[in-house]
């Protein structure tokens, strides 16, 4: 019977031994006495760990406020808190030299997942006390409970090119999520760009928090609903592709586009870029001569070419600027330009005066100035007029036929196939 009580009382004994140890090793210089979460204390009087978890909703950032008595001297020590397999995304306090016998108190902001599969999921956030030399101080697992916001709608994707012509169709593959607990009635989104007054939408009906088939109770789903009203077969995520006509006199440059997702109970927006190349980069004016003589009461033809080496049919208005002195006939005062085509508009001077005239012919599509081009009208005295000689006619001639070359090399190799006519409405 003594034996017993002996070997009974050596066994107790050692277990006081082997926990005294197990603390020594645990607390070797930091030992962690609270640790609150959103104000929330987390350990008892005893240093215990709560196992009531806290309430936490996802993609928030929470304060941790970590307070721990420090034993002896320790340096480079921090304070490290994360969710429970995401150790890469740790949060970290800064590096401090500890005193011993001091209590020390830190406060970190962790960030908890956004996305979960679930309405709710139980977490744990581990909380240690750690330095570069001695390794870990002493360490807390927090119980957490992660849950969904009630409505929240997110813009999973929003897929367009970065750079787009003017007179093109903007296309942008919308794919929106329901991340919040509760059903995303009626839910719309749209797309827009308010430097141009332009605007798509499209109706994505209800998206469920999570996927849900149809009941296997035929009984109970005859109107696709259970017996307590919940809905059946709605998915949590929906795609529509939406489309903008950029004007044909969009000016060239970078534009916001804007991509909003709405219902009743939330709203979202991301903002993109878009590189816009202007109507002018798919013009070509050019004048082959831009100085004639000619006698007084004698007509002076100049050519103004113009040229549509875009994808879309183009209206001109030619504006004549000339002094008083000088009468300025055009041939065709407006030009409209198939894509891929060029026009030679005649340009006809004439003056009862000798002198030297300048004028200008300003090339506009709607309120947009192309280009200005500048002529000059040398006239002569009646009977002045010289006539060049052949070599100075015969360079004019030359060049002549290589501007009117080079235009129709341009025109072949700018010009586009022709392309079936986009949507311009949103379908489902």
């Amino acid at each position: 019977m003594t034996s017993k009580k002996l070997l009974v009382s050596l066994v107790a004994v050692l277990a006081v031994v082997i926990s005294l140890i197990a603390n020594v090793s645990a607390f070797t210089y930091a030992q962690i006495t609270d640790v609150e979460v959103n104000g929330v204390e987390m350990l008892d009087s005893l240093n215990n760990e709560i196992s009531t978890p806290v309430a936490v909703f996802a993609g928030q950032t929470i304060p941790v406020r970590v307070i721990f008595d420090v034993k002896e001297n320790a340096k480079d020590v921090r304070v490290k808190a994360w969710i429970a397999g995401e150790s890469e995304t740790a949060s970290v306090s800064e590096r401090f030299d500890a005193l011993g016998n001091n209590t020390y108190t830190k406060v970190i902001s962790v960030k908890v997942p956004s996305n979960l599969k679930e309405l709710d999921e139980t977490l744990e956030l581990h909380v240690v006390v750690e330095n570069r030399n001695d390794g870990t101080g002493d360490e807390k697992d927090i119980p957490l409970t992660l849950e969904r916001e009630s409505y929240i709608i997110e813009i999973l994707d929003a897929s367009m090119p970065g750079e787009i012509s003017a007179g093109d169709v903007l296309i942008v593959d919308v794919v929106l999520k329901n991340r919040g607990r509760q059903f995303a009635e009626d839910t719309f989104a749209t797309v827009s760009i308010p430097a141009l007054g332009i605007e798509d939408r499209a109706f994505f009906d209800s998206l469920a928090s999570i996927d849900e088939p149809f009941s296997k109770d035929s009984f109970t789903a005859e109107d696709n609903t259970l017996a307590d009203g919940e809905r059946l077969n709605k998915e949590s995520d929906g795609e529509r592709i939406l489309s903008l006509r950029i004007p044909s006199n969009a000016p060239a440059g970078l534009y916001a586009v804007e991509i909003k997702a709405y219902n009743d109970d939330s709203e979202t927006t991301v903002t993109k870029k878009l590189v816009i190349r202007g109507a002018e980069a798919n013009t070509i004016v050019e004048a082959p001569v831009n100085s004639k003589s000619f006698g007084t009461n004698e007509k002076g033809e100049y050519s103004l070419v113009l040229v549509n080496s875009g994808n879309q049919v183009r209206v001109f208005q030619l504006v004549i600027e000339s002094q008083s002195d000088l009468s300025i006939d055009v041939s065709d005062p407006i030009v409209a330009l198939p894509a891929g085509t060029s026009k030679t508009v005649t340009l006809t001077a004439s003056a009862s005066k000798a002198g030297t005239y300048n004028f200008a012919v300003n090339v506009h599509s709607g309120a947009e100035l192309i280009k200005r081009e500048s002529f000059t009208a040398n006239v002569e005295g009646s009977g002045a007029v010289t006539t060049a000689s052949p070599a100075v006619l015969l360079t004019i001639v030359l060049a002549v036929i290589f501007v009117v070359l080079l235009i129709v090399l341009i025109v072949l190799l700018t010009r586009k196939p022709e392309k079936s006519e986009e949507l311009g409405e949103s379908y489902y």
